[in-house]
């Protein structure tokens, strides 16, 4: 039975409808939680295939998370031996920092429902090619990245040009979250507003992301199911 290595960041931002997914095809899942257990060393060994979740850290952040650079470590080795792989955000972001292209501050923050436009290359993606031209999806982020070379761009937003590419035949940058639940949104939402993270009203309001998300999260299931479901199988073929 093939093994998954997923990596947990943080505990709240887990691998959502990934899991059923994966776990559909047969495939284990071997969870590392880093804010459960900061000083964990997993290996690649064994593993068929490699998720990264995300976090509220930055991928630069390395001096206050140190676990960081072994999350870096290991999608280094994923792009080396062509394990597929997926990084999904903070993971997204690391991905594209270890192929070589800066991560920034984007100019602003995307919080919410966000449109998306799919490129001509999502048309043939494995994975993408089912998305129509515009869509909506979660953001979540305040950072961006720069494509990085040979990279294939798949999607972008008005405010964020790079949100989505594949690098090589079986690595996925996802700046978005296809992956999550409504649960998942409420948590997050919870969180931030208690932190001040979120404005009183407007697009990044906690009443205005959860209105939308009403609105948009059955769409977004099914997006994620349809991404998702062919990266647990390109892992079990």
């Amino acid at each position: 039975m093939k093994k998954v290595l997923v990596i947990r960041n943080v505990s709240y931002e887990t691998e959502g409808l990934l899991e059923p997914l994966l776990r559909s095809e047969g495939l284990t899942l071997n969870i590392v939680d880093f804010q459960r257990d900061a000083g964990a060393q997993p290996s690649l060994d064994g593993h068929a295939g490699l998720v990264v979740m995300g976090g509220p850290m930055g991928a630069n952040d390395t001096g206050r998370y140190p676990h960081l650079l072994h999350v870096e470590r290991l999608l280094a080795r994923a792009m080396e031996r062509s394990i597929p792989s997926v990084g999904v955000c903070l993971g997204a972001q690391i991905m594209a920092k270890i192929l070589g292209s800066e991560v920034y501050p984007n100019p602003v923050r995307e919080v919410g429902w966000y449109d998306l436009s799919m490129t001509a290359e999502a048309a043939a993606d494995p994975l993408f090619s089912e998305l129509a031209g515009r869509e909506v999806v979660l953001q979540w982020h305040g950072d961006t990245f720069d494509l990085p070379a040979g990279a294939a761009l798949l999607a972008s937003s008005p405010d964020c040009a790079h949100q989505a590419f594949r690098y090589g035949e079986a690595g996925y940058a996802v700046q978005f979250h296809l992956e999550i639940l409504q649960p998942m949104i409420e948590e997050w939402v919870r969180r931030d507003a208690a932190r001040g993270w979120l404005a009183q009203d407007g697009r990044i309001s906690a009443k205005r992301i959860l209105d939308d998300t009403r609105a948009y999260m059955p769409r977004s299931a099914e997006l994620g199911r349809r991404v998702f479901a062919r990266f647990a199988r390109l892992i079990a073929d």
